[in-house]
């Protein structure tokens, strides 16, 4: 019989105890709704302005805010330096990303020109091939908007049209969109769209039924429009 321990947190008891099962050495982090739960405050704040470009963004300081210890702010800010959100430099500190309003837009609208090429150079012998995993992210999405999981939405997201741009039979797509940094934006965006996501993810049916049928030009047409719609949600 597997033996289960439970060792009480110094957390808040909101946050979950952390669960050591022996014999299989699983665990739940003892930070992770924590983590979470900054991670998209953080998006927020700096979404809607409450934290401004350049702005710098203490530990400490967030830590006593949410009655947590400093690694779970420090996880936090590392994961929102990979996605582009915050920068930092050797003994200045992590600072808000500037990130302007027209380069924003700019990436919009490439990303959604960028799209409808990239589809329409996927090859059809491999055209099946992305079907099934598209079907799998929508299905993530639908469950993420459900349950009110935003960053596992934009997560599906991102993943979503990055699986039809990866299947262009040219690479430097793939590599121009990944520029574009489509995932930051995404969870940024988010923020505005909160109250949305379920439309935001039936919004996807038409991409994979036109996929379906072949339709590759037609599917390009939706992709750019579907990136343009999110024009005006924009700063």
């Amino acid at each position: 019989m597997t033996e289960i321990n439970t060792i009480k947190s110094k957390e808040p008891s909101s946050l979950p105890p952390l669960v050591v099962e022996r014999g299989r050495g699983i665990a739940i982090e003892i930070h992770k709704s924590a983590r979470d739960r900054i991670r998209w405050a953080l998006l927020k704040r700096i979404s809607e302005g409450t934290y401004k470009p350049g702005e710098r963004l203490k530990e400490m300081k967030l830590a006593q805010e949410f009655e947590v210890s400093q690694a779970p702010v420090r996880e936090v800010f590392r994961e929102l330096e990979t996605l582009g959100v915050l920068t930092s430099r050797r003994y200045k500190g992590t600072h808000v990303r500037s990130i302007s309003s027209q380069e924003g837009h700019d990436a919009y609208q490439l990303r959604g020109y960028l799209e409808e090429i990239a589809v329409q150079l996927i090859p059809l012998a491999k055209l099946k091939e992305i079907i099934q995993p598209l079907e799998m992210l929508q299905v993530t999405m639908r469950k993420a908007a459900q349950t009110g999981d935003p960053d596992g939405f934009a997560e599906a997201n991102t993943q979503f049209h990055r699986t039809i741009v990866s299947m262009a039979s040219n690479q430097m797509l793939l590599k121009v969109w990944d520029s574009l940094e489509i995932g930051m934006l995404s969870r940024l965006n988010l923020q505005k769209n909160e109250d949305k996501l379920l439309s935001l993810a039936e919004i996807h049916q038409p991409l994979v039924d036109s996929l379906k049928q072949g339709d590759l030009k037609q599917t390009g047409v939706l992709l750019r429009e579907h990136a343009f719609s999110f024009l005006k949600d924009l700063p």
